[in-house]
């Protein structure tokens, strides 16, 4: 360690290089990342250090990373001190709860060591400093100093709610639907395989409805599946791929000879790939079910976009270079408008964006928008609109990284849920991958739209009441007091699924990125059924054991602790 200190104290220009570099990237990150997950520190070390079997020395590495920190220091030019009494007075706030005593009134609270919970402590502090309600959402869209200053001025909170907004304008959504003149049919162009594809190009194969896509396409053809996946080398790529089907229990021996791993980037021009390895994906693959996307709608549409918009772009693109492949795009019932009142929504193209709120929704209807606009230049296309994706009806494995199954954890961690007037689509994902793989390895319908649905629509009371039978005490209570205990909750330092979506919780009521309290849509899906016919896949009515099924893979893996009591045997008997 002292080598290490000594090398870099006698080397000026590597001082500063090294300080360049750290600045690079964090201004690198500010441009890409949201505040809360721009890293505080930047620290650059010579060479990876290593373990005798090549894997890095994480230990040594966090060692030598301090040791580095403690030489370089920290920038300087990050501190910009407090000069009104507001930004005295938070400034000290920041201090206290993350026992720091330097932090420029420019730096994000995220990035100096703050996180979900303590900004839940800070909120609670700032009231009673000011007697101002700074809510959670405020805090995570304008997490300095500065900007915690000017909302308890007046007159800047509008400004700087509306500057920050997740969403962007319905003008903006139809300008980004266009798609680019060079995503045709052109001459030359080998035809679309006609009968099963031989090899069908997957994204998002890496998440939870990806995996079970990935089982499925498999189970039911013998094609050999390309899977374009975020990572070193094709080998990693391979390996997060078979990682990801085990942790569901969906791998099978025989599948190492047909699943061919890409290290790709699906946010990026021609997926990051090199051009002979674009070339021979664009030669081979005769098929492409784009699943791909980030799911969370506490983001905002900008950030977003590079994989939601610009990924379909790409697969698009893909599709229309030297052979013609039909094109499998999952998208979300999210795409339609949130109205109070019943609406009913067809099985057709997108041609209206108002009322469609968040940057996930709108990213998703930008996306389907796009699809439907190659296949009037000629590509065969199907576009599937999915409502929430639920765990699996055989077996109940789920996914826990989802809006969804946080909100039903945070609830039970409460003992409480809110009263929200909205209704829910949840959807078993291994009853969407059935019906994707099957229209699509069928080859029979191009140019459609379906809407996958359950034969039980259920309001957010249902669910609720569902998971009481199953033996979880839940009470009803009105919004305020639910986001009081929750709050409250945080504030004492109690975990909670739900901290890390905070951001759609106001003061007085959630998000409208949420829902509509009051709205009943209706989805049609009279095209989905029609080709469903003959098919046998079944989708299970959404009902207390089905959501038996859900908690009891939960209990299992940890996710959820183990009911307890008369009312959870009573509950287990249930299935």
């Amino acid at each position: 360690m002292n080598d290490l200190r000594n090398a870099f104290s006698n080397q000026p220009l590597s001082l500063t290089a090294t300080s360049a570099l750290r600045q690079d990237l964090r201004n690198y990150a500010l441009q890409n990342l949201p505040q809360a997950m721009v890293p505080s520190r930047f620290v650059v070390v010579g060479q990876l250090p290593k373990l005798p079997n090549g894997k890095v020395d994480r230990k040594r590495l966090l060692q030598e990373a301090q040791t580095l920190q403690d030489v370089e220091g920290t920038p300087q030019n990050t501190h910009q001190p407090p000069t009104t009494p507001e930004e005295v007075q938070v400034a000290h706030i920041w201090k206290d709860l993350l026992g720091t005593q330097q932090i420029g009134i420019e730096e994000s609270f995220f990035s100096v060591g703050g996180n979900s919970l303590t900004a839940v402590q800070m909120a609670a502090r700032i009231r009673e400093a000011f007697g101002v309600a700074i809510s959670l959402r405020e805090l995570f869209e304008a997490p300095t100093i500065r900007e915690i200053a000017l909302r308890l001025g007046t007159g800047s909170q509008q400004v700087l709610d509306q500057a920050r907004e997740r969403s962007v304008t319905p003008e903006m959504l139809l300008r980004e639907s266009t798609l680019p003149d060079d995503i045709q049919i052109t001459e030359g162009l080998k035809p679309a395989v006609q009968g099963l594809p031989g090899t069908v190009l997957l994204t998002g194969g890496t998440g939870y409805t990806g995996a079970f896509l990935l089982r499925a396409l498999l189970d039911r053809s013998e094609a050999r599946v390309f899977v374009l996946v975020r990572a070193d080398s094709d080998q990693h790529a391979f390996e997060r791929v078979r990682q990801n089907l085990q942790s569901f229990d969906l791998w099978r021996p025989q599948d190492e000879t047909r699943v061919l791993a890409v290290a790709g980037d699906l946010g990026r021009a021609y997926f990051g790939l090199g051009r002979s390895t674009y070339e021979r994906l664009a030669e081979e693959v005769e098929m492409i079910v784009h699943n791909g996307a980030l799911s969370n709608y506490a983001q905002t549409y900008t950030y977003l976009k590079p994989i939601n918009v610009l990924g379909t772009v790409e697969v698009l693109r893909l599709a229309c270079r030297q052979r013609i492949k039909p094109v499998h795009f999952v998208s979300s019932l999210a795409v339609f408008p949130v109205r109070k009142g019943q609406e009913r929504f067809p099985e057709a193209p997108l041609s209206d964006p108002f009322g469609v709120i968040g940057g996930y929704q709108q990213t998703k209807w930008v996306a389907d928008r796009l699809v439907t606009e190659a296949g009037k230049r000629g590509l065969p296309i199907n576009v599937y609109r999915p409502g929430q994706i639920t765990g699996a009806q055989q077996g109940g494995q789920a996914s826990t990284d989802t809006f969804l199954n946080a909100m039903l954890k945070g609830c039970i961690q409460l003992g409480k849920a809110m009263h929200f007037d909205v209704t829910l689509e949840m959807v078993p994902v291994d009853v969407c991958a059935a019906v994707i793989s099957h229209l699509a390895l069928g080859g029979q319908h191009h140019g459609k739209v379906f809407h996958l649905t359950n034969p039980r629509q259920v309001h957010w009371h249902d669910v609720v009441q569902m998971i009481q039978a199953c033996g979880y005490p839940l009470k009803h209570t009105d919004y305020l007091e639910w986001y009081g205990s929750l709050t409250s909750a945080l504030q004492q330092g109690e975990e909670n699924e739900l901290a890390r979506y905070l951001v759609l919780f106001g003061d007085q009521a959630p998000s409208p990125d949420l829902g509509e309290s009051g709205s009943a849509p209706v989805y049609l899906t009279g095209q989905l059924q029609d080709a469903l016919q003959g098919s046998g896949i079944h989708c299970e009515p959404m009902g207390v054991a089905l959501m038996q099924t859900y908690l009891k893979y939960f209990e299992s893996t940890g996710f959820l602790p183990a009911r307890t009591g008369e009312d959870a045997d009573a509950a287990l008997s249930l299935v």
